[in-house]
């Protein structure tokens, strides 16, 4: 896994900059406090896809403003997230 605890704003072009089309976890924050950990096999598509449509009730609720990510393979993404899930709690579960 490749670990980026850099935050990064919530925006079209940041995601665009900054995430690489490929496997990964990520966490978004509103207003400093984790509402959603995600894992996807295409970080940036599901990334822009959150942004976009909002992706649940809950996160028009609480509408992330930063994110983080890191690059996870295969079994490895699953894994992640759900440690990312324990150790965060987020508001917003799937």
């Amino acid at each position: 896994m490749i670990y980026h605890r850099q935050w990064f704003p919530f925006r079209a072009d940041s995601i665009r900059d900054n995430v690489p089309p490929t496997s990964g976890v990520f966490l978004l924050y509103s207003h400093q406090e984790c509402v959603y950990v995600g894992a996807h096999p295409d970080m940036r598509a599901e990334l822009t896809r959150l942004l976009q449509d909002g992706g649940s009730p809950c996160l028009g609720e609480h509408p992330p403003d930063e994110f983080l990510f890191e690059v996870a393979l295969g079994d490895d993404r699953l894994a992640r997230r759900d440690e990312l899930m324990s150790e965060f709690n987020p508001l917003c579960k799937d």
